[in-house]
């Protein structure tokens, strides 16, 4: 075959079918979506520096999952609210961020320490680095009228209870108190006294409900009544009531003191954490 016979190859039905095939190639859609994204990939990477593994904290569906999961597992299955979610993420955060400044310090060496001992390990050295000032007067004064109710001496209570439930709940407790007035209540009764030894009154509404306590403190003392309480009726001994009062700053002073230092030293703890974390970068994720 002539080199003209070959030219006319090249240039013939097949060049040509090949040019039209490229044509179509270009004209579509998918194709040119792909090139597209390709080009985006590439611009993307040019400007965005590549995060090494050890300092990316990323907030994965599977860590999110747990996080829900162990939430779940300690409020009888409901699910974390939004705010109730960012805080546990909040806190999975400054751990990561501890148990990795604790693997780059080396505090893994030579002992076999599980994750959480690491991070506890680590946060004494973080929290034992921070500088806590004496707290002012006016400063105490201020955190001690916040949680005044933790100091004060409330009013207690001691009393025998003997409940009964149901629809003749009624009837059985004060049948039971005739019985208790002239010494012939059964041993069953016996058994099933409750015996309550200086409650805090606070702590009794909950369960008897308020009507029932502020009765019972009128009661004259080491005398059987009976008295209705949330969950049924109740047959009962006042046996000693003891108002509460005011503590003064000055008698617990010291104590609150320290109680200031302490929840001081865990602010600054964690935001010296949350300083740390400025070394890493951290992707939250989707909630």
């Amino acid at each position: 075959m002539t080199a003209s016979g070959l030219n006319a190859g090249a240039n013939g039905p097949a060049g040509t079918g090949k040019k039209s095939l490229l044509r179509r190639l270009i004209g579509e859609p998918l194709l040119q979506f792909m090139v597209l994204g390709a080009m985006i990939f590439a611009a993307h990477a040019a400007v965005t520096p590549a995060v090494p593994k050890e300092k990316l904290i990323e907030v994965t569906p599977e860590v999110r999952q747990s996080i829900v999961d162990a939430f779940k597992s300690t409020h009888e299955g409901r699910e974390p609210g939004a705010d109730e979610y960012r805080k546990l993420v909040d806190v999975w955060i400054l751990n990561e961020i501890t148990f990795r400044e604790a693997m780059a310090q080396g505090l893994d060496k030579g002992d076999e320490m599980i994750r959480d001992r690491i991070v506890h390990k680590m946060r004494l050295l973080i929290f034992n680095g921070v500088e806590v000032k004496e707290p002012t007067r006016a400063e105490l004064e201020a955190w001690y009228e916040k949680r005044r109710a933790q100091y004060d001496v409330p009013e207690t209570i001691s009393f025998i209870s003997v409940p009964f439930t149901g629809p003749n709940a009624e009837a059985e407790a004060r049948q039971t108190l005739e019985q208790i007035l002239v010494g012939e209540e059964p041993e069953e009764i016996q058994n099933r006294a409750l015996i309550f030894g200086e409650r805090p009154r606070k702590s009794l509404e909950p369960s008897f409900g308020a009507p029932f306590v502020e009765t019972l403190v009128a009661l004259p003392q080491g005398e059987w009544r009976v008295l209705p309480s949330r969950d049924g009726w109740n047959v009962v001994r006042l046996d000693a009531y003891a108002p509460g009062h005011p503590t003064d700053l000055d008698d617990v002073s010291a104590q609150v003191a320290l109680a200031w230092k302490d929840e001081r030293r865990r602010i600054l703890g964690i935001a010296a954490t949350r300083d740390l974390g400025n070394a890493y970068v951290i992707r939250r994720g989707e909630p």
